[in-house]
């Protein structure tokens, strides 16, 4: 538990003072790291709110491409880690 506690602060740290591309790659690291990494779908959409830009069309400014992708990842790495036992 304290690993991911530490995982969660250093993963605000790294949204808050990086730049996205970092906070993306750690994001991916942490939900496979860590069964059922939540956090990482909740910084994402707070990403796309803050880094999207306004469009009429959903999908054309950008907005949900972070959330999605990281509700995308998060599926199939526990879909996977269920698949593979490890002794």
């Amino acid at each position: 538990m304290k690993k991911r506690i530490l995982a969660d602060i250093l993963f605000v740290c790294l949204f808050v003072f990086t730049p996205w591309q970092l906070t993306a790659i750690f994001a991916v690291i942490f939900m496979l790291l860590f069964e059922n990494y939540w956090e990482g779908a909740v910084v994402a959409i707070i990403a796309d709110s803050f880094y999207s830009l306004p469009e009429a069309k959903f999908f054309a400014g950008g907005f949900g491409f972070f959330t999605l992708s990281s509700l995308f990842i998060l599926y199939v790495s526990s879909f996977v880690k269920n698949k593979i036992k490890i002794i």
